[in-house]
């Protein structure tokens, strides 16, 4: 998404509830209007997730869509409510800022092109020559690797654009990283810091957002860039098929990050980050990723910081109704539920309970769900 402000009722209100209470600007802790900021990769689950709970709890919040490294770099510093990742943080990382952190759901990264005539799914493209492609090695659709894995395809002569992100992305960097992880011997040439990379060759085209990697991959014929799987649903764009690490060949599909999430046996015994990218499994798509919400260990407003907490565990009661066409997948039942049960029993460290439940009908009846 674009980076700006998303006007979100009570969900990711409730989401802020924690970093704010160490500020006294920009967010403070009477302030009943949340912020957070991160993350364009579940952006619009989040803002659906706000709708529903903005008809029950009635509160508002600020979510910027601003790519997973500024989200981090907000929350550490706390000058937001809650920050969001696709990047999850090392345990270091969080006990040295005093951040817990949780899932919330998985998606795809797929790679999207605009070529006329060519059907979603249709073009096949396996992680050397995709590599090749963004390193700018191969430079023309036509070219013999790319019409040796498409010979039923008439690929045309047309110089390749490529689209990326220029902001600090977590969406870019779980994609350079399959890259490097599948063809470490084309990816060689890509610098990445921080969701920032400076990719190699001419005919590349930057942009903040993943918004606007959209609008330039639909307005430039013979393009290709890479968005997060609720982008191509949504806005009808062309998607590559790739070989998995079975070699099948396989579109991007919410069945398939499934696939990837039953393969990788995810958050079997925690909420530690297992690696997604190219698992081995069948029908398992390539580049799947879970997406991770990051609040403060120790919030001085616990009425505040219990509202932030309130509003997952009321999207996590939801199930996979919480995700139901947005093109990501829920999490396991058996992680929500791990989840709830460490949300609904919070403390800070200094042992303080935050007040989840507080407030909500039912509330004692679904927690012991």
């Amino acid at each position: 998404m674009n980076q700006t402000s998303i006007k979100i009722p009570a969900a990711l209100a409730a989401l802020g509830l924690l970093g704010s209470l160490f500020l006294a600007s920009p967010v403070q802790a009477a302030d009943p209007a949340l912020h957070g900021a991160g993350a364009s990769f579940p952006a619009n689950v989040y803002a659906q997730w706000a709708g529903l709970y903005a008809q029950e709890r009635g509160t508002t919040v600020r979510y910027d869509a601003v790519g997973s490294s500024s989200g981090v770099r907000e929350i550490k510093a706390h000058k937001v409510d809650f920050g969001a990742t696709d990047v999850p943080l090392s345990s270091a990382d969080l006990d040295k800022h005093g951040l817990f952190q949780f899932p919330t759901l998985v998606g795809g990264v797929v790679p999207v092109v605009h070529l006329p005539g060519v059907a979603s799914g249709r073009l096949r493209l396996n992680a050397e020559v995709l590599t090749a492609i963004f390193t700018g090695q191969i430079q023309r659709w036509n070219d013999p690797a790319i019409a040796a894995l498409n010979p039923d395809l008439r690929l045309p002569e047309q110089r390749i654009t490529r689209v990326v992100r220029a902001d600090g992305s977590g969406t870019t960097e779980v994609f350079v990283r399959y890259l490097k992880q599948t063809a470490a011997t084309q990816a060689g040439a890509i610098e990445a810091r921080d969701g920032v990379v400076q990719w190699p060759g001419s005919q590349v085209q930057a942009v903040d957002g993943s918004s606007k990697l959209v609008a330039a991959v639909k307005a430039t014929p013979g393009a290709i860039g890479y968005v997060s799987s609720d982008y191509v649903l949504r806005d009808n764009l062309t998607a590559v098929s790739l070989r998995n690490r079975r070699g099948e060949w396989i579109a991007p599909s919410l069945e398939a990050y499934r696939a990837a999430v039953r393969a990788s046996g995810m958050f079997r015994n925690g909420l530690e980050a297992p690696p997604l990218l190219d698992v081995d499994g069948p029908t398992v798509w390539p580049i799947v990723t879970a997406t991770y919400i990051v609040v403060d260990r120790s919030p001085v407003a616990l009425e505040r910081a219990g509202r932030t907490l309130n509003f997952f565990y009321r999207s996590f009661l939801m199930g996979d109704r919480a995700v139901a066409g947005s093109g990501f997948a829920p999490l396991p039942t058996e992680t929500q539920a791990r989840i709830v049960a460490r949300l609904t029993s919070f403390r800070t460290p200094d042992g303080r309970l935050l007040p989840v439940l507080s407030g909500v009908p039912g509330a004692t009846q679904l927690a012991q769900r």
